[in-house]
């Protein structure tokens, strides 16, 4: 693998307490939103955001202890000059 394609390229691992195995991306883009990755990780853990029986269930990453809120930040952001980045995701039940 080249120079270029480490700097443009990283691992994402998304850990999600309910699911058996993680998602990961081997070359994820830096430049990818976090907005599309939270898109791509719910298809894969088969999640759906809103509203069901009267709750409405939203999911939100964290990074660390931090949750990323701006869905227009780029992985390359949120990772710095990491190689991989790891997430968690956090699902959020409104009673309606």
């Amino acid at each position: 693998m080249s120079e270029q394609n480490v700097k443009d390229h990283l691992k994402v691992i998304v850990n999600y307490p309910a699911a058996k195995k993680p998602f990961e991306q081997e070359r994820a883009s830096r430049s990818e939103t976090v907005g599309m990755l939270k898109s791509s990780a719910l298809k894969a853990f088969g999640l759906t955001e809103g509203e069901s029986g009267g709750n409405t269930h939203t999911y939100t990453f964290f990074h660390e202890k931090t949750p990323l809120e701006n869905l227009g930040e780029t992985l390359g952001q949120v990772a710095g000059h990491a190689p991989t980045l790891v997430l968690k995701l956090s699902q959020q039940v409104t009673q309606g």
